[in-house]
């Protein structure tokens, strides 16, 4: 029978998040990209740690990596050390007067963005040790960060995400969508009904792959439309009004976002009509089987409470 070595003398910590996210993957050089580390570094980490453990954890074909079973029991085996040691730092924590950790928050939601960035900001005031990363992402790229333990938390649109074994969502808001100018507010059917008029102007879009983009591409295909041809794509809202005025377009936006154009949501309510496929539901995102540090813990409360308060 083959003698295993010892591993707690042999194995390190980041030989686990280098097999999740191998796991996740399946490939070298998004895990390069996770890891922000070369392709080669990857591939070098990864034998070493098959010459650890005396056998082979990927097979490597075209399509990418193959895991065997092998690889599931050492990600179970890192998630358990990950919690115990946030339990540790839960104990440290207790000895002391304030935070000293870090806590990193993933986010794309429009309607809960100045609740989160407002939350943080106190945070920060109340526990000055307490590290902060609060960063705005790409659906996906956040969903896969999550699942990687790049990510404590993050808000953002629930949609299909009720399904996904891994996460543990908690609601926080609905929101509706309309189409504004600098000048106007227009409700989505009122646009759509005169498609040909509105989409010969210039109009500036969220980049598809995020949530309200991919539902209004939705709700066009379904009638029959084509999208705009004069348009500008952004990944961000952050400067979004500032295009929209010096390109004198019209945009998709949320209803809580219409301050940013400088109208109040009060003066458009009577006569809007809204689009149920239009509506999109933000809430929080953590993952079900990794345990949340104290500070994370904290951090999440805080905001939730915050965000529950201004709604």
């Amino acid at each position: 029978m083959k003698k295993i070595p010892d591993l707690r003398q042999h194995m390190k910590l980041r030989h686990f998040r280098l097999v999740e996210i191998l796991f996740h993957t399946r490939s070298i050089r998004l895990a390069s990209e996770r890891l922000n580390i070369t392709p080669a570094a990857v591939s070098k980490a990864c034998l070493e740690l098959e010459n650890i453990l005396g056998t082979k954890l990927f097979i490597r074909k075209a399509g990418g990596l193959i895991p065997n079973p092998l690889c599931e029991r050492l990600i179970v085996a890192g998630r358990r050390i990950d919690a115990e040691l946030k339990n540790l730092m839960v104990d440290i924590t207790l000895h002391e007067e304030s935070f000293h950790d870090s806590v990193k928050i993933g986010f794309q939601t429009p309607m809960l963005q100045d609740a989160i960035v407002r939350g943080v900001a106190k945070m920060k005031k109340i526990h000055p040790n307490l590290n902060l990363t609060l960063e705005y992402a790409s659906r996906q790229n956040l969903l896969s960060g999550l699942e990687a333990n790049q990510y404590d938390f993050i808000f953002i649109n629930l949609t299909d995400i009720t399904s996904r074994a891994r996460f543990k969502t908690q609601s926080l808001g609905k929101e509706q969508y309309v189409i504004a100018s600098m000048e106007e507010i227009h409700s989505i059917p009122d646009v759509i009904e005169k498609w040909a008029e509105f989409s010969s102007a210039t109009w500036v879009l969220p980049i598809p792959g995020l949530a309200m983009r991919d539902r209004f591409d939705s709700v066009l295909a379904a009638r029959g439309l084509s999208l705009p041809k004069r348009r500008i794509e952004i990944n961000s809202p952050v400067g979004g009004e500032k295009i929209v005025a010096l390109s004198d377009a019209y945009t998709l936006l949320p209803l809580t976002m219409l301050k940013a154009l400088g109208r109040t949501i009060d003066e458009a309510e009577t006569s809007l009509r809204f689009l149920p496929e239009m509506q999109l539901e933000n809430g929080i995102v953590p993952l079900q089987d990794t345990s949340l540090s104290a500070a994370a813990q904290y951090a999440s409360e805080f905001i939730i409470k915050k965000i529950k308060k201004t709604s």
